[in-house]
């Protein structure tokens, strides 16, 4: 699965069970974000028991919007006690608003695994 536009990639790899979000995520409110969270939510339903990893490191940014759709998917698998997921997330250190929303999606889900590069 893919959304693609002349500004942003979401990209899911069934295989490797991996989003990569890669460009810059400046859409307006929670429907323009709707297609990325459903492709979020559908990636966690095939990937269950095991693992999803979301690789953020090639995000260059990502609004307020942008971080209530991150933090609505964390929600969404934290509370489906029937979905058995380990969700981890990859960000680079360096990058500041990576590092705090990676941090802050750790506390909404304790059992979140966090990658710092």
């Amino acid at each position: 699965m893919e959304i693609k536009t002349d500004k942003y990639n979401i990209t899911y790899d069934l295989a490797n069970a991996t989003v990569t979000c890669k460009g810059s995520l400046l859409l307006n409110g929670a429907k323009e974000y709707e297609p990325i969270l459903q492709l979020l939510n559908q990636a966690a339903e095939q990937q269950q028991p095991n693992s999803l990893t979301i690789d953020i490191r090639e995000l260059k940014f990502l609004n307020s919007s942008g971080i209530n759709m991150m933090t609505k998917f964390v929600i969404n698998v934290s509370d489906i006690k029937s979905l058995e997921l380990n969700l981890i997330v990859i960000a680079y250190k360096k990058i500041v608003w990576q590092e705090k929303l990676s941090k802050n999606l750790r506390r909404l889900m304790p059992t979140l695994l966090v990658k710092l590069e």
